[in-house]
C-alpha cells in the first residue's frame, strides 16, 4: 500500500516542463571585425560575384514587375476597364458593390499589417504570431472579392472576364515594386 500511495503522490506533483534548446538557440553568433553581416569575410572576387548576383536578381525582379504592370495597363486601356466598371449597364451593381466592400476590407487589413503594426505600434513580432486570424480572413475576403467581381463583369466580357481580371490583378500586385518604401 505504501508503494501505491507513493506512486500516486509522485504522479500528482506537477513538474515543470523542460525545454530542450539546440546550440544555435542558446548562443547567438556575434560578428567579429573580420566578418560582415552575411557571414565570413569574403575575398574580393567572391564579394564581387555576390554583389553582381544580387544586382542581377534585383534587375530581373524590376523587369518582371515592369512587364506585368505594362500588360495590366494595356488591358485596362484597350478594354476600357474603368469606364465599363462604373458606367456600363451590363455590370451587375449588387455584385460590384459587394466586390468593392471586400476590396476595401482587404485594403484596411493591408494597411493595418504593413503600416499600423510596424510604424505606429512598433510591433516587430511576425503577423502569424501577433494576429493569427488576419491572414486567413484577408484570404477569404480576397476570394469573395474576386468571385463577386467575376460575377459582376461576366455579362460584359463573358469567358474573358477571369483572364482580364487576373492580368489586372497581377499588374496591380507587381506595380508595388515601384513604390518607394521607407525601410
Amino acid at each position: 500500500v505504501d508503494l501505491l500511495e507513493r506512486q500516486v503522490f509522485d504522479s500528482s506533483i506537477e513538474q515543470e516542463p523542460t525545454i530542450e534548446l539546440t546550440m544555435s538557440q542558446r548562443y547567438n553568433r556575434i560578428n567579429t571585425p573580420r566578418e560582415n553581416k552575411n557571414g565570413p569575410l569574403l575575398s574580393s572576387d567572391e564579394d564581387a560575384k555576390l554583389i553582381r548576383k544580387k544586382l542581377a536578381e534585383r534587375i530581373s525582379n524590376k523587369l518582371h514587375a515592369l512587364f506585368w504592370s505594362t500588360v495590366a495597363g494595356f488591358v485596362c486601356y484597350y478594354s476600357n476597364f474603368f469606364n465599363i466598371l462604373f458606367s456600363d449597364v451590363r455590370v451587375k451593381k449588387l455584385w460590384l458593390n459587394f466586390a468593392l466592400v471586400c476590396f476595401g476590407i482587404n485594403f484596411v487589413i493591408t494597411l493595418y499589417l504593413a503600416l499600423w503594426l510596424p510604424m505606429v505600434k512598433k510591433i516587430t513580432a511576425p503577423w502569424n504570431i501577433y494576429c493569427p486570424r488576419v491572414i486567413p480572413t484577408a484570404t477569404g475576403v480576397g476570394l469573395l472579392c474576386g468571385i463577386s467581381l467575376n460575377m459582376a463583369l461576366w455579362n460584359v466580357w463573358g469567358f474573358l472576364t477571369p483572364l482580364i481580371l487576373a492580368l489586372i490583378f497581377m499588374g496591380f500586385m507587381f506595380s508595388l515594386h515601384f513604390v518607394p518604401w521607407p525601410c
